[in-house]
């Protein structure tokens, strides 16, 4: 085990690399590799990125109900997020206040509270304590009551998707999205429903800097994916990529690409002419000829197409251990026309387009890994 006093060394190295690769003007081509290797970076950015950002933990509709819950891992940290008996969407601790047993347990009959594996001490929808038994005499259980609760995390929606913040003194998340509101436009009146991913069940063998570095590097399709991502080009005559400017506040990187047909979309093939998610015909006429991709670190990538908007949601569990749930990896990670889920056929096509979502992931899955292999060494 590494002792402190060379963990803070280690750490020290990475930092004075990253210092002078800065003063490189922009010429450095990626961070040292110890930002992708390190434990101890990993243990950093945990507490300074993981535990300070906006996490995406799901969407609203998968906790339609009241005692509806995600149980979820952020920055190392078991939380629930839960649907209350008012509707509102509350996150909360999951560790119990007695001797710190992660809660995984819904109380009772039907989903009225939480309920500790090793003590059945309860909890009700917003973390009050209800329940302790043999702990002493009423007045004695009624002052852990009043003294007792699952400590709450923040929360905010944000188009139906749910984040949470561990940090209690950071800046709200939608004026660092600011940029991201106008590619709604169109989508809001499209009546869109949510097909949320299945979770990840094995951590990819990488670093999840590297996962959203390729999500944003507008220069390895015309490389890697050839054949499937042809019809979405960076490299065009008449304009290709286009990355928008970044503001200091800004919790997004964007960029969009020109489509060479119309409504282009996922197919079995991968990104192609006759897509399976039919065209929303609320969107303008410059936004079905572009995809729009969107990343907000560390926790999630948008991308906006003629048929869909389609999401990935990312956690890190080590330093090359990265989780990531989506149409590549489990399947689902859609916003569609609710026309388009009912469908007769929609199954058939939603597995076309994780057919063609898969052919994409399979190109990229040995670049990535090769990376983490060569940072590694």
């Amino acid at each position: 085990m590494m002792h402190r006093a060379d963990a803070s060394r280690a750490l020290e190295t990475i930092f004075s690399q990253i210092e002078d690769m800065a003063e490189r003007d922009g010429a450095a081509p990626a961070l040292p590799p110890g930002c992708y290797t390190s434990p101890e970076f990993f243990e950093f950015e945990r507490e300074r990125v993981f535990a300070a950002s906006w996490v995406c933990v799901g969407r609203e509709e998968q906790i339609p109900q009241p005692g509806d819950h995600l149980a979820v891992r952020v920055a190392g940290e078991s939380l629930l997020v839960v649907r209350t008996e008012q509707g509102d969407v509350h996150a909360m601790s999951a560790v119990c206040q007695h001797r710190g047993q992660v809660i995984t347990e819904v109380s009772g009959h039907g989903a009225d509270g939480f309920r500790c594996p090793l003590h059945h001490w309860t909890y009700d929808l917003k973390g009050a304590l209800k329940g302790a038994p043999h702990m002493g005499s009423k007045d004695d259980l009624a002052c852990l009551r009043r003294n007792t609760r699952l400590p709450a995390v923040r929360v905010e929606r944000w188009h139906g998707f749910v984040f949470v913040n561990l940090d209690p003194d950071a800046a709200p998340l939608a004026p660092g999205l600011a940029k991201v509101e106008p590619l709604w436009d169109g989508y809001r009146d499209a009546g869109l429903v949510a097909v949320p991913p299945a979770m990840a069940s094995q951590p990819l063998p990488w670093n999840w800097k590297i996962h959203v570095e390729n999500f944003t590097d507008a220069y390895h399709p015309g490389f890697v994916h050839r054949g499937t991502h042809d019809i979405a080009p960076s490299v065009h005559a008449d304009g290709g990529v286009a990355f928008t400017d970044m503001a200091d506040a800004d919790q997004a990187i964007v960029r969009t690409v020109p489509l060479l047909k119309k409504d282009g979309g996922m197919m079995r093939d991968g990104c192609g002419e006759e897509p399976m998610f039919p065209a929303i015909d609320t969107l303008s006429d410059a936004q079905r000829q572009r995809l729009t991709f969107v990343l907000m670190p560390p926790s999630m990538t948008l991308v906006f197409a003629p048929g869909a908007v389609a999401y990935t949601l990312l956690s890190a569990d080590g330093v090359l251990a990265t989780y990531a749930s989506s149409d590549r990896v489990t399947g689902g990670g859609w916003l569609l026309p609710r026309s388009t889920v009912e469908r007769p056929d929609f199954q058939e096509r939603a597995g076309a387009v994780r057919a063609g979502a898969a052919k994409i992931w399979a190109q990229d899955v040995p670049v990535n890994t090769r990376r983490s292999v060569r940072r590694s060494r």
